[in-house]
């Protein structure tokens, strides 16, 4: 009876506060919790209430509850109680139910992010402008190339870039690849006039093997000259087996026709005709006299056995008896899908192609990653990576280099096997991200920003009308920063120098970065527009509750750094928007201006 009338005395009354009421009806539900656990309530209670010195009825009604709790076991009294999130008890605050807001609230947020794609869903490159009839005769000789073979587009079309840009390429890879095949039928390209060339060297291998046998006749005149007929000095496209067996006396003369394509044959300097020269091996070379040639050749691919998915489809062709034979391509009557004049019109319209402010930076990030691996490469070697994107940015139809074509460097810039994946998983990453600077993203960086934002709302330091004008100016720089990364996407889809699977992998780590980044942050943006439109009075707790949840972003969203500020000094560009965000200036009042106008002191202070 004592503990019933105890429970009653928790009776809640009309005038008390709302977290008063849930205290007490907590402390009632633990109170008959207990009284239901007490096997026997009539133990004796003489030296329990001695302690009592009033000798209260409700002291003597909570003895046996004492009682039962010393002699029950604590694990099962002991149970783990929910954390109810406490209210706001700023004057003027209304609790505030979370899960009763933010389902509509959410649900109103992902109908307007709906509404947004649907109407800024990026239209087909091809629509938008004519497509470049190059274009299309570059898939259709890289189809020639790779015709009858398997798993083996990525080489083609690299082979194909080579020769357009007068560069040279290099296959590592076991023999059985199909490498000198490729480069046999890239003599079409050339013309009918072109001379292939094809030589295997080993250590013991003389100049004479490359460069042609000394001239009797010029001997006898006292000429050392050689008959270059039929050999490297005289070939359009040459293929060279091991090349870095080759020895010093060979070498001395292949630089000179790599680089220059000149040759000293005697006293007279002849100029070569050699288009693209594809060298094989098995291994990158390990001498430092080898590194003048390594670093002529250009594009560096390393060629796999085909696949255990696709060696299904290699047994067949070669079951049906298609397959291609050395000769296969020598005897076609089609002609080639492109010639010679369409790479010298290609070079000079490489000319007027310039580069983004972003691909000068991707140039600038990527040495500075190969530095800290103790690779340098050379300014030879990105000046010629930066004339072969220009190349590929004209054959695309564009008159500017874009973030996609600078994937093509994962087959350029690399020197080392070690380093190849690495490398390659770091441009991925860093084209994914698209910014200026690779530890701060637009993304990321207006995440801290939002930060900074939000917790002015919490702190209810902002006016509705001023934080309705600094969401809008969020939303239209990261509906921006979408927009771009989705034209990313589509001239991926539209590239004709990049392989189907390395299309795939670029187009799936944007969409990653999307998902997690731009479109996320958009949607807390869409977040608080609801809750600033639809209850204002409940816009300090919706921001608390989320915060506390984990939900909204922080103010600083690099770990480890000692202030947000002064990790980003500098204006960040998003990309073709032109909107710089400003990290350096702190005022009191924020101050937004148009959509195109710099978006400055937003940061709490």
């Amino acid at each position: 009876m004592l503990l019933q009338s105890l429970v009653a005395a928790a009776a809640p009354t009309p005038a008390m506060p709302a977290f008063r009421l849930r205290k007490l009806r907590g402390k009632k539900a633990q109170l008959l919790h207990w009284r239901s656990e007490i096997p026997d309530l009539s133990v004796p209670k003489s030296r329990f209430a001695a302690r009592c010195p009033a000798r209260c009825p409700a002291a003597l009604g909570v003895i046996p509850v004492l009682y039962g709790l010393r002699t029950q076991p604590p694990r099962r009294l002991r149970r783990p109680r929910t954390r109810q999130p406490r209210p706001s008890l700023r004057r003027g605050a209304s609790a505030l139910d979370t899960r009763s807001v933010e389902a509509p609230i959410d649900l109103a947020a992902q109908e307007r992010m709906r509404r947004w794609c649907e109407e800024n869903a990026p239209a087909p490159v091809g629509a938008a402008r004519e497509r470049s009839e190059l274009r299309g005769r570059i898939l259709e000789a890289v189809d020639v190339l790779e015709a009858g073979l398997v798993e083996r587009s990525l080489e083609a079309r690299i082979l194909l870039l080579a020769a357009f840009c007068g560069e040279h390429l290099l296959l590592l890879g076991p023999p059985g690849t199909a490498k000198s095949l490729l480069a046999r039928r890239l003599v079409r390209f050339v013309g009918s006039d072109a001379v292939f060339f094809e030589r295997l060297l080993t250590r013991f291998s003389v100049p004479e093997e490359l460069f042609g046998p000394l001239s009797l006749k010029g001997l006898e005149n006292d000429q050392y000259v050689r008959q270059t007929t039929g050999y490297l000095p005289e070939a359009s496209i040459a293929f060279v087996d091991e090349i870095f067996k080759a020895n010093s006396a060979i070498l001395n003369s292949l630089l000179s026709i790599v680089n220059e394509r000149v040759f000293d044959n005697g006293p007279d300097r002849v100029w070569v005709p050699l288009r693209c020269l594809v060298c094989a091996s098995n291994e990158v070379p390990e001498t430092e006299e080898l590194d003048a040639l390594y670093d002529r050749l250009l594009f560096r691919l390393v060629v796999r056995p085909v696949s255990d998915a696709a060696l299904g489809e290699l047994l067949r062709v070669t079951r049906a008896g298609v397959e291609p034979r050395a000769d296969a391509a020598d005897s076609e009557v089609t002609p080639f899908p492109l010639s010679l004049e369409d790479a010298a019109q290609a070079l000079r319209g490489a000319a007027t192609v310039t580069l983004r402010e972003e691909v000068v930076e991707i140039f600038k990030d990527a040495r500075s990653y190969l530095t800290s691996k103790k690779e340098v490469v050379s300014d030879r070697r990105l000046g010629q990576a930066a004339r072969m994107l220009q190349l590929v940015a004209w054959t695309c139809g564009r008159r500017e280099v874009e973030l996609c074509d600078c994937a093509l460097l994962a087959h350029v810039l690399w020197s080392t096997l070690d380093l190849m994946q690495p490398f390659q998983h770091w441009l991925r990453g860093r084209l994914a991200r698209g910014a200026p600077r690779p530890a701060a993203s637009p993304a990321r960086a207006l995440r801290g920003l939002l930060g900074g934002l939000v917790e002015r709302v919490e702190s209810e330091r902002i006016e509705l009308d001023e934080l309705g004008k600094e969401l809008k100016v969020f939303e239209e720089v990261v509906q921006k920063e979408i927009l771009e990364k989705e034209r990313q996407q589509a001239l991926l889809r539209e590239h004709c120098w990049l392989a189907p699977a390395q299309q795939e992998e670029l187009i799936e780590a944007i969409e990653e970065e999307l998902e997690q980044g731009s479109r996320a942050l958009l949607l807390e943006v869409y977040r608080l527009e609801e809750v600033r439109e639809s209850m204002p009075g409940e816009l300090a707790n919706y921001a608390r509750e989320r915060r506390s949840q984990g939900e909204l972003p922080a103010t600083d969203p690099m770990p480890g750094s000692r202030s947000f500020v002064q990790k980003l000094q500098r204006p960040i560009w998003i990309h073709s928007s032109r909107i710089p965000l400003c990290f350096g200036c702190q005022a009191s009042e924020p101050e937004t201006k148009s959509s195109s106008a710099t978006m400055c002191k937003l940061l709490p202070t």
